[in-house]
């Protein structure tokens, strides 16, 4: 994927042969700060180095990888965490016939972890109470005029704590950022050090830290365990549409947060792992309500 695809040269490369088959669509789902063009996924990500820019793709029983920016050497040594290498679901069972049917459909039920708190936090943030895609959109807007870009590359990570905080209300409207929003992407970027230190906790204490921090509920703090840490329990509580797929999906009745977290008990510690399997596969109940009309407030 380097000079030959019509990129520049690349700073490092990988070869990685995992033990376990990937599915890398389980493994990274929600992860904003990766994204697929023309069967290439791109992972762009400020480390503790600096900005890396990493291209990776399933070749037979490989993962192959390119990597550009000082972060080369961090992002390729990370790369098989996001691909799922430091889960473990051998005590997980399927339970029901229905969730059974479900797995089935599943290539692997690994979650990959990207290590990058401040970005799982400050991208899923974005995403609160608006439609998906003007969610993306804004990310988009952020990373290419605020974030760092490397020459002769289709992507650019996502803005830096200190970038985020010189950030004018103004800047992140023209973005399609609220202030209510902008507001806990600040938080997050001004605690920065202390989220990258949440995965030497333990998943309690890393969801009471994230708790703590204002604008930040369950629903956010159980998706940036899930990104960032890659915890197979975490339950995003208060989405518009997972309670209805989950409790549809595992007893054929649609229900809400509380009926989902009944049905999840038996699951306990494999709760998000059941979440993206439902998810990943459509497993919800047909869709009859009208989808939620896009607000693009940077028009305004």
């Amino acid at each position: 994927m380097g000079s030959e695809s019509g990129f520049p040269q690349p700073d490092g490369s990988l070869t990685y042969r995992p033990e376990h088959q990937v599915d890398i669509a389980m493994c990274l789902m929600w992860a904003k700060t990766v994204s697929q063009r023309n069967g290439i996924h791109w992972w762009a990500t400020n480390t503790p180095i600096g900005p890396a820019i990493t291209a990776f793709r399933l070749a037979g029983d490989a993962v192959r990888a390119d990597g550009w920016g000082a972060g080369t050497d961090w992002a390729l040594g990370q790369l098989p965490n996001l691909l799922g290498r430091s889960d473990d679901p051998s005590g997980f069972r399927t339970l029901s016939p229905r969730l059974a049917a479900i797995a089935s459909r599943v290539a692997s039920p690994r979650i990959g972890a990207t290590g990058r708190w401040y970005e799982a936090l400050a991208t899923t943030a974005i995403g609160q109470r608006v439609v998906r895609a003007d969610a993306q959109q804004s990310r988009v807007r952020l990373s290419r005029r605020h974030g760092i870009t490397l020459p002769g590359l289709p992507v650019a990570t996502f803005p830096t704590p200190d970038a985020a905080l010189a950030l004018s209300d103004s800047e992140f409207h023209r973005a399609g950022v609220e202030r209510s929003r902008s507001r806990v992407v600040r938080v997050a970027a001004k605690h920065s050090n202390r989220l990258e230190r949440l995965s030497t906790l333990s998943s309690a204490d890393a969801q009471e830290q994230l708790l703590q921090l204002p604008g930040v509920g369950p629903w956010t703090s159980g998706l940036t365990m899930s990104i960032a840490g890659g915890d197979p329990d975490a339950v995003p509580l208060g989405d518009l549409h997972l309670p209805r797929m989950v409790t549809y999906a595992l007893s054929g009745e649609e229900g809400d947060d509380s009926r989902m977290l009944e049905l999840l008990e038996p699951y306990r510690g494999h709760r998000m792992r059941v979440i993206k399997m439902v998810k990943i596969t459509g497993s919800g109940p047909p869709r009859h309500r009208r989808q939620p009309t896009r607000h693009d407030i940077s028009r305004i």
